[in-house]
Formats: C-alpha cells, sequence, structure tokens
C-alpha cells in the first residue's frame, strides 16, 4: 500500500485523534465548537471510510501497523453504526444548564465541554476496537473505552448514585480486564501468537480464549456477568446511560464475532440473559433499570445468533444489533425529552393527555422493543428465531418465545401507564410536580432524531432490502 493510501486508509482515526487533542488543549472554553467539530468530525469520518471502502475493495491490511488493524466490509459496517450512534448522541445532547442528568455539578461549562471530549474518545477507541485483530490493540482499545466510561459514569461528583455507579463500574471492569489479559498471556504460551487469525488456525478452544470470552460478556452486560448495569444505568446521567446502551456494545459485538468465541459459553450466556432480562424487569419502578434489564435480554437475543455459528445466524444477530441501536436512540431521546424528575415509571402516566404525538411515539417504541408486529422489533427477532430453528434449536428456540412473552408483559405495562394514568398512592407527590413544572418544547435536534428513528421502526419491515443487503455484505467478509 502506497503513502496517498495509507493518509486516506487512516484518516479517520488519525483526524478524530488530532481533533479531541486540540480541543483537550486549546478548546475548553468553546463548547459550542466542540459540538460542531465533534459532529461534523464524526460525519466526516463515515463518509471518508465510505470512500476508502468502494475504491479499495473490501478486505485490506493496513501494512505500515504489523497486522494491528483490518478493514472489510464487516468492521465498515460497524463503523458506520458506531459513528451513527454518536453523532445521535451529540444530537440527544441539551445545554448542561437545563440538563437534570447535570443539576447540582459545579463549574458546568467545564463539565459540558468535558462530556463531548469523553464521547469522542469513545468514538475513536471504539472506532480502533472493531478494526483490531492483534490482542494488544484490543486490549488498549478496549481500556480507553472503559475508563473513559468510567470518567462518564461518575461525572455527577456530587451525586452519591453517580459515584456508586462509576465505583461499581471501574472495580468490575478492572476484573474483566484483568481476565482479559491473563487469557491473553495463557493464548501467546499455547500457541506464540498475538494475531486473532494466528490464534484461530491453532486453537479453536483453550482456557484462554474462554477467559477472553467471559471479558467482552462482561462488557455486554450478558447474564450471569450483568451486575453492574442496573446500578451503572439507574446512577449514571441519562445520556450517560444512552452511551452506555449504544456505542459500547456495538463495538464489543463486533469484535466478538470476529475473535470466532467459545460457542458453548455463549450459548448458556444467551440464554440466561434472555430469561433473565425478561424476569428481572416485571418488578422495576425505575425505567432506567428497566432499560438495563431490557438490553440484557436483548443482548442475549444477539448472542444465540453468534452462538449458532451459521452464515444466515449471524447475519440475523447483526440485523437484530442494528434495529436495537435504533430503537434505544428513539426511546433515549424521548426521555431525555421528557426531563423526567426521578426516572420513574410512573412519571410518563398521563403522558397521551399532555403530549399525545410523544406518548404514541414512546408506546409504538416499547411495543417494537418487546417484539409487536409490523413494527421492527419483530423483523429481528424473527430473523433470529428463524435461524434457531433451521439450526434445529427447537427448545431453546420455544424458551426464547415464551420468556419474549413475559418480557412483553412489562413493555405493555408501560404503555398502559402512558394511556390510563393513575394519580394516588404514594405517587401522587411527583404527579402533582409534574403538573406544576413548566414544559418545555423539544429543541430541533431532538425532533429530528426521534422522527428519523421513528420512521425505520415503523417501516423497516416493508423494505428491509437496504438493511439485508449491507448486513449480508457485512457477514461474508468473515469468512473471506
Amino acid at each position: 500500500m502506497g503513502k496517498m493510501e495509507f493518509i486516506i486508509t487512516m484518516y479517520p482515526e488519525i483526524l478524530l485523534s488530532f481533533v479531541i487533542l486540540i480541543l483537550v488543549f486549546y478548546g475548553i472554553n468553546l463548547s459550542i465548537l466542540k459540538l460542531s467539530i465533534g459532529t461534523l468530525l464524526i460525519i466526516g469520518a463515515v463518509t471518508i471510510q465510505l470512500w476508502v471502502g468502494s475504491f479499495y475493495g473490501s478486505d485490506y491490511l493496513i501494512w505500515w501497523t504489523d497486522g494491528l488493524l483490518l478493514t472489510n466490509s464487516w468492521i465498515l459496517i460497524s463503523k458506520i453504526i458506531i459513528v451513527v450512534s454518536s453523532v445521535s448522541l451529540l444530537l440527544m445532547y441539551r445545554s448542561v444548564y437545563q440538563e437534570e442528568a447535570f443539576s447540582g455539578i459545579q463549574d458546568k461549562e467545564e463539565n459540558e465541554g468535558s462530556w463531548i471530549i469523553l464521547i469522542l474518545i469513545v468514538a475513536l477507541s471504539s472506532l480502533l476496537l472493531v478494526s483490531s485483530v492483534n490482542w494488544l490493540s484490543i486490549y488498549l482499545a478496549m481500556e480507553l473505552q472503559t475508563l473513559t466510561l468510567f470518567i462518564l459514569a461518575a461525572i455527577k461528583r456530587d451525586s452519591a448514585y453517580s459515584t456508586e455507579a462509576g465505583l461499581k463500574y471501574f472495580v468490575l471492569g478492572a476484573m474483566s480486564s484483568g481476565l482479559f489479559l491473563f487469557g491473553c498471556a495463557l493464548l501467546y504460551g499455547g500457541s506464540g501468537e498475538i494475531s486473532i487469525q494466528g490464534i484461530n488456525s491453532v486453537l479453536t478452544a483453550d482456557v484462554g480464549k474462554i477467559l477472553i470470552t467471559v471479558s467482552l460478556l462482561f462488557k455486554l452486560s450478558v447474564a450471569p456477568f450483568h451486575m453492574w448495569a442496573p446500578d451503572v444505568y439507574e446512577g449514571a446521567p441519562t445520556i450517560t446511560t444512552a452511551l452506555l446502551a449504544t456505542v459500547p456494545k456495538v463495538a464489543i459485538f463486533s469484535i466478538l464475532v470476529q475473535i470466532g468465541p467459545v460457542t458453548n459459553i455463549i450459548l448458556i450466556c444467551a440464554l440466561l440473559s434472555i430469561i433473565y432480562g425478561s424476569i428481572g424487569a416485571l418488578n422495576q419502578t425505575k425505567l432506567k433499570r428497566l432499560l438495563a434489564y431490557s438490553g440484557i435480554g436483548h443482548m442475549g437475543f444477539t448472542l444465540f445468533g453468534v452462538a449458532i455459528g451459521s452464515f444466515e445466524s449471524i447475519q440475523a444477530s447483526f440485523i437484530y444489533m442494528i434495529v436495537y441501536i435504533i430503537m434505544s436512540i428513539c426511546s433515549f431521546s424521548i426521555i431525555l425529552s421528557l426531563n423526567l424528575t426521578k426516572n420513574l415509571i410512573v412519571e410518563v402516566s398521563g403522558l397521551s393527555r399532555d403530549n399525545p404525538i410523544m406518548a404514541s411515539t414512546l408506546g409504538l417504541i416499547f411495543l417494537s422493543t418487546a417484539g409487536i408486529p409490523p413494527l421492527a422489533g419483530f423483523l429481528s427477532k424473527w430473523f433470529i428465531l428463524l435461524a434457531g430453528v433451521s439450526s434445529g434449536y427447537y427448545l431453546i428456540s420455544i424458551i426464547i418465545v415464551i420468556s419474549s412473552v413475559i418480557a412483553g408483559v412489562y413493555y405493555v405495562r408501560l404503555v398502559q401507564i402512558i394511556y390510563f394514568p393513575f394519580g394516588s398512592g404514594e405517587y401522587s407527590m411527583l404527579i402533582w410536580q409534574k403538573v406544576l413544572k413548566k414544559e418545555k418544547r423539544i429543541d430541533f435536534s431532538k425532533s429530528v432524531l426521534i422522527g428519523f428513528t421513528f420512521f425505520i421502526v415503523l417501516f423497516l419491515i416493508i423494505s428491509p432490502n437496504f438493511l439485508l443487503q449491507i448486513t449480508h455484505d457485512a457477514t461474508i467478509s468473515l469468512y473471506m
């Protein structure tokens, strides 16, 4: 590869790195500029990646990194999802002077700029992670992502809940990183290789690969390694919770598929996640904890396709991940727009009378997340179950269907609360507080984001050809 090809290929990551450094050293008081540069930067990165992919084919190695980074269709599509998710989070972002998630923080302008820089660092680490084909580059990119998320979870320094969330994520994340490093050491000692392709050609199932798989499952909040998710989701600011539910999961899922994990462990954890995510959310009263358990169940669905290991199942998992990200972006955009006080489920009570359009949008998103036809969530679940039945996993498919029915109960309950409010009992004070609180208009960026994602959720099942084509091309590149 020539020098020109090298510059074009690595341009997005290098450009993002330089902009982050510039913002850190010179942009302390330019919060609006940070947001603008960050958004344009990420959009430019995906445009360049698409251009490079169209000119240089679907499979090439960056020669100067000595096999540390790889680019193919799977990685390219994963990067596009990461970029779109990062741009969506920046569009969700509101000024910290109005954001309840940052209330009580001193030096709000500084924290506003810090949050924007940190989300750019998460985007950079995720882009590097999905391209990594070497255990060293995977570990460095994953640790950069984890440490940044730890800071974002604990960014509300005056909140005990945020501090607890950051501490739990840090301690359990350190344990996960230790398992990953120990697994890498065992694989290197047994094979003498540090590249993924070299190890897969020598070892198919090893203790080291089991430890690495467990470490990545922790990052995805998959049962029984999910213990951090509900507390961190609840304690972190809502915008940080939206970040935790989207960008890191895409990156970890992408690299998990590429390394060829131990399928038996993946299958067991996927089944446990689906069951636990369905049952654990039934008695929840806080919205973010419910979304945490919901995310555990959804990650179980994606891993079920990975555990099957066929071409169709991996494609179905990729489709499920994309649809899950779209639904998460839409739901968190609405939740941030509602400006809830305590993030309790009862706070959406009566939303159909206050804002009928927002109520119908949120209700349909919850129904799509439950897998009700003809919404996009049903399409993604259908592809996963079709792959399971086609591969002979009849009993597991039946268990998954039963768990999905159970999970549908709390989604339908949310829709019921939206349209059939109740104002008595221990939550009456919260309802009166919501009545007395001044209503704020939804800004234009959130309106566009909600409208675009909601359109995809409604009409994806009518014309899914584009999604099927890009996931098909991405999955093919894994076998080349």
